[in-house]
């Protein structure tokens, strides 16, 4: 059988749409072995890899009702524009909690991302030595630049994973992924632009990492890479490319009905193309 995997990319509250895709393969028993995952595709993946479905809606979205954990009004008390404690501490283990102990004995190898910012090198975590350090990783994981503080955690200084590799391909193609399922949360017209201002801005806040500074350089130009080596593969039958072909969110968006929509988009997404993700996956 054919060594396949799923790549999840990141796009903070835009993960909600692979939420949707998930929770219908859990529904219906499509079981992926390996989910290599970005940034808030972690926060997708990881309840896949726990078969929480629903749990991304409990964690994410309905705590929006009460709790308005991102915004300026966040990056003024805490130094993030999300409130890192609150979506890694407190939902996990009152609000929503998360199954780690299924997590951390599934079959399934889960691979999450985290930049270095001394040397520029994204790092694939899949060994969490305790639930502790699981969630630190995950706080490390999803750390933006400019709107999250940097995460120092077992010696080295983090950034989120998308940073240095937002749509990690080659990463798939180093652990002979022969099919993968690729989710992306933009629509298909996207490219990433280089944003001058943005790096003139980056040079200054992060002078102290210039490693980072030059990953960061190069990430338009790597991301639409990505895109271009992904229509190969396609092409080639060896990539299956899922993303939101109705309506587009913003990162940082917080209505509730939107969010529930762009989840419901990916769920019936997955649910239209079942019988190709099916085929693609299982036929050789």
């Amino acid at each position: 059988m054919k060594k396949i995997g799923i790549v999840l990319e990141g796009g903070a509250m835009r993960s909600v749409f692979e939420a949707g895709i998930l929770d219908y393969f859990l529904e219906k028993e499509i079981i992926i072995p390996n989910v290599i995952a970005v940034s808030a595709g972690a926060y997708a993946g990881m309840n896949y890899v726990s078969r929480q479905k629903g749990r991304l809606i409990d964690a994410v979205i309905k705590p929006l009702e009460k709790v308005k954990y991102m915004g300026f009004g966040t990056f003024f008390r805490t130094g993030s524009f999300f409130d890192m404690d609150y979506l890694f501490d407190i939902v996990p283990k009152e609000q929503a909690p998360f199954d780690f102990d299924t997590f951390r004995n599934s079959p399934i190898r889960f691979m999450m991302s985290t930049t270095d910012c001394v040397t520029g090198e994204c790092v694939y975590h899949e060994d969490f030595k305790s639930q502790e350090h699981f969630w630190n990783l995950c706080k490390a994981a999803n750390s933006m630049p400019f709107i999250s503080k940097i995460t120092h955690l077992d010696g080295r200084v983090w950034l989120d994973g998308g940073v240095s590799d937002a749509i990690p391909v080659d990463k798939a193609l180093e652990e002979n992924f022969e099919k993968m399922i690729v989710v992306l949360t933009r629509k298909s017209d996207y490219r990433k632009k280089y944003r001058r201002f943005y790096m003139m801005m980056l040079r200054l806040v992060y002078r102290k990492y210039p490693e980072l500074i030059k990953i960061v350089e190069k990430r338009s130009d790597k991301y639409n890479e990505s895109l271009d080596k992904l229509k190969q593969l396609e092409e080639e039958g060896k990539a299956f490319v899922i993303r939101p072909t109705k309506m587009a969110i913003k990162n940082q968006e917080s209505d509730i009905a939107t969010l529930m929509k762009y989840y419901e988009h990916g769920y019936e997404i997955a649910k239209e193309r079942e019988g190709e993700i099916r085929k693609f996956l299982y036929e050789e």
